[in-house]
């Protein structure tokens, strides 16, 4: 637990808990990466004063987007919520269907017979198979501030898996706030979910307070805990980022065994927003745990920003503007000389973990006060032009000291035309 916190309170010291103050020495499995990803754009990812709310029209064209880019599992909505988000999921599940996607279709409630009757419906009315995401808080902080206690906890657990399974829906048990869940509250959760026959949790950084290591505590030892008692159980990771953290504990936990891992695309969602779906999809791609279709998913994030109301970030991670753009004359010289061996991977990764071709995007010499003639070597050949006219290269680079940003290409060209 936080000391500075837990020493200037009076509550009680287990409201304070977080898993990263355990240490589980033994937590180190042979890593599995053998779990998908879970798309929560359309849910958790529009919980958010900064993100537009799609129409029906622009949420299928995500969807489309989704099966396209590799996603085969999402939380399609919170149906429960009114009659108008009913109508809109049960025609997400519609276009879904009628398309054939493979597309594993959750949707979210609260532990309430409303909800899960709401989702229920959608499985029903559409004849499709649906996973009922049903969440409730357990951590002793939000039990103080509900004035809950862990008996009515377990109690909508039970009565929200018999529900459920009356239904025929899968019932997956999403414990809001898990990181900062005690080991003897969780022992309950975990005893009903056993008793009732649960057979997927879904574990929770709600406020983004995980570290790597307390990720890895959390799981390592919730999964111990099944194993002991010889109940299977699919765990899954749900991580926000409010420490910067949720990408980093997302993919530990993708490592540790979890089967489906959430996060929404350019990491949209409230507060600093959820993991990056589209981060956690280069990388699992790019380390070889799975395969992705990366220019589908630079086309996803294309079409969502604008259509959420978000700006993609010069340098966000692999889909940022200027990601592959570089005017040092070191770096330039280097790419230069790696295009000149004409290997396209080559010349993609001597100044880059991130293949630009796998985006269907290419490095990008550019040329201003910092670069050097190798800049402007490199420019006038994929240009088509003569790269040896050093009176020419002179010229560019004179012009490119005296300039305040790097030289557009219709200059360099204007530069060019002047000098012949």
């Amino acid at each position: 637990m936080s000391g500075i916190i837990g020493e200037s309170s009076n509550l009680r010291p287990d409201v304070w808990f977080n898993w990263n103050s355990i240490r589980c020495e033994s937590a180190q499995p042979t890593p599995t990466h053998s779990g998908t990803f879970f798309d929560e754009t359309l849910r958790d990812g529009l919980q958010a004063p900064n993100i537009r709310n799609p129409t029906l029209e622009q949420k299928l064209t995500i969807v489309d987007h989704m099966v396209r880019s590799g996603v085969r599992s999402a939380d399609l909505g919170f149906p429960g919520s009114d009659s108008a988000a009913e109508r809109e999921c049960m025609e997400i599940a519609r276009h879904i269907s009628a398309n054939g996607y493979e597309l594993t279709q959750g949707y979210a409630g609260r532990t309430h017979p409303a909800d899960i009757h709401a989702i229920c419906e959608i499985a029903q009315t559409v004849g499709v198979a649906v996973d009922a995401y049903l969440f409730i808080g357990v951590s002793p902080i939000r039990q103080y501030v509900e004035d809950w206690d862990s008996a009515s906890i377990r109690r909508n657990i039970i009565q929200s898996a018999a529900e459920c399974r009356r239904e025929g829906v899968e019932f997956v048990l999403v414990l809001e706030d898990t990181v900062r869940c005690t080991p003897e509250v969780l022992t309950g959760v975990y005893d009903a979910a056993i008793e009732t026959g649960v057979r997927r949790i879904t574990l929770c950084d709600t406020v983004g307070a995980a570290l790597p290591s307390g990720t890895r505590s959390l799981i390592h030892w919730s999964q111990q805990y099944f194993a002991d008692r010889g109940h299977p159980i699919g765990f899954e990771w749900h991580g926000h980022n409010d420490r910067g953290l949720a990408l980093a504990n997302s993919l530990t936990a993708l490592a540790m065994g979890c089967e489906r891992v959430h996060g929404t695309i350019l990491g949209i969602g409230e507060r600093t927003g959820n993991a990056s779906l589209d981060q956690l999809m280069v990388n699992s791609h790019l380390d070889g745990h799975a395969t992705y279709d990366l220019k589908a998913l630079r086309d996803y994030c294309a079409y969502a920003a604008p259509v959420l109301g978000v700006d993609i970030p010069q340098n966000y991670p692999a889909m940022g503007r200027d990601v592959f753009k570089t005017s040092a004359g070191v770096h330039g010289a280097a790419i230069l000389k790696a295009h000149e061996k004409g290997d396209v991977l080559v010349k993609d990764s001597v100044y880059s973990s991130v293949p630009a071709s796998f985006l269907g995007r290419e490095q990008e010499v550019m040329i201003d006060a910092s670069s050097g003639v190798n800049n402007v070597k490199y420019w006038l050949t994929v240009h088509g032009y003569e790269k040896d006219d050093a009176s020419l290269i002179k010229k560019v680079l004179a012009k490119a000291k005296t300039s305040s940003a790097p030289l557009a290409d219709e200059l360099i060209r204007q530069i060019i035309a002047t000098a012949e």
